[in-house]
This record gives C-alpha cells, sequence and structure tokens, in this order.
C-alpha cells in the first residue's frame, strides 16, 4: 500500500505477509473461528480521530455490498463514538495506508470486536471474551506491549 487511488506495486511479499498476519491473528484465539476476509474494494466506518488514536475498537457487522462491516472507534471519545457526524466512510486501502497496525485483524469474521490500547489486545464474542491461545501470534504481540510498557 503505497498511495491512493490504488497503486499497483508488482510484490506478492506484503500481500503475503498480511495474509498471514491476518490469519494468525484468527488461529490465536480460543474457541477456534473461520476467517472471513474483506475484499480491499470495500470500505470501513471510521471514528474521525482514527488516524491518531491511541485506543481503538474494531466491531465488525455483517458485510453488505460494498461495506465489509468494520466500524473503527476512538474509545477515548466516549461521547464522539455515539455522533454519527463524527464518523465517515473509508476504504480498506485507505485504512490500511493509514493504519497498517490494523489490517492484520481485519480477517475477523462479524460479531466480534477488537479492543487495543497501550497495554494489550483484547477480542470479545458477542457473547463472551475470546482467549487466547498461549504462544499465539496475539498472545505474544501481547507479550511485548506489555513489556515494552514497562
Amino acid at each position: 500500500m503505497k498511495s491512493f487511488p490504488l497503486n499497483f506495486v508488482d510484490s506478492v511479499d506484503r500481500t503475503l505477509v498480511h495474509l498471514r498476519n491476518q490469519n494468525d491473528v484468527v488461529r490465536s484465539l480460543f474457541p477456534a473461528i473461520d476467517p472471513d476476509f474483506p475484499s480491499l474494494r470495500q470500505s470501513a466506518v471510521v471514528h474521525v480521530n482514527y488516524k491518531h488514536a491511541t485506543a481503538v475498537s474494531l466491531k465488525r457487522k455483517v458485510a453488505e455490498g460494498p461495506s465489509s462491516g468494520w466500524i473503527i472507534t476512538d474509545t477515548e471519545d466516549s461521547a464522539g463514538s455515539c455522533d454519527p457526524a463524527r464518523f465517515l466512510t473509508t476504504s480498506l486501502y485507505q485504512l490500511g495506508m493509514d493504519r497498517p497496525e490494523l489490517i492484520k485483524f481485519l480477517a475477523l469474521p462479524p460479531m466480534l470486536e477488537v479492543l487495543i490500547d497501550s497495554r494489550r489486545t483484547r477480542i470479545c464474542g458477542s457473547n463472551e471474551a475470546l482467549s487466547l491461545i498461549p504462544g499465539s501470534y496475539l498472545s505474544e504481540l501481547n507479550r511485548r506491549m506489555i513489556q515494552a510498557g514497562n
């Protein structure tokens, strides 16, 4: 992801890294779930502060047409999170350019929420928190975040 509008770069390396990271995130969860990869052509609804927010929530609804179902919220703007005027629609491509560290979560299926802050990443289902498999990709990312915070 180099520029917008799309600029094709003849390389499969980054695509494979993104695919592997997305799959590793899904495979980090217990109970096991299947990935649901969105299309690069789809969009996401994002909070106006999404580019610089230090604590974010990523919730996914069922994809419909051009929408991937993803909604990204700045969790530190609790009042603004209820104000539709504080949200806009952007392409997943633009989201990836603006927040490349969020790309790894995009294959999580609908009805899940990812909560990210400076201390750790948590993933919750509609009825329960999902556990991270010890030694998994997300488990190790959380361990690194905790060590970096000390």
